[in-house]
């Protein structure tokens, strides 16, 4: 069995620039840990929302949405 862990943080977090140092040390360390026990796949950040696109299937066919919301083109 395989989890996924996002964890999603305000826009003014977000905006209030890149985390502490000993923070990021620390979630580095959690994650080379997990790898060496084989409990990590992968491990990095993800974009925005805002950046993203949604994807689905309709019909047997893929529908792509621009970023979290319909679009408004």
């Amino acid at each position: 069995m395989r989890y996924m862990f996002i964890v999603k943080g305000s826009e003014s977090f977000a905006a209030s620039g890149p985390p502490p140092a000993a923070l990021i040390e620390a979630i580095e360390r959690l994650g080379e840990e997990a790898a060496r026990a084989g409990k990590m796949v992968s491990f990095g950040g993800l974009k925005p929302t805002s950046t993203g696109a949604r994807m689905r299937i309709t019909n047997g066919k893929i529908v792509t949405t621009d970023g979290p919301f319909t679009e408004s083109k």
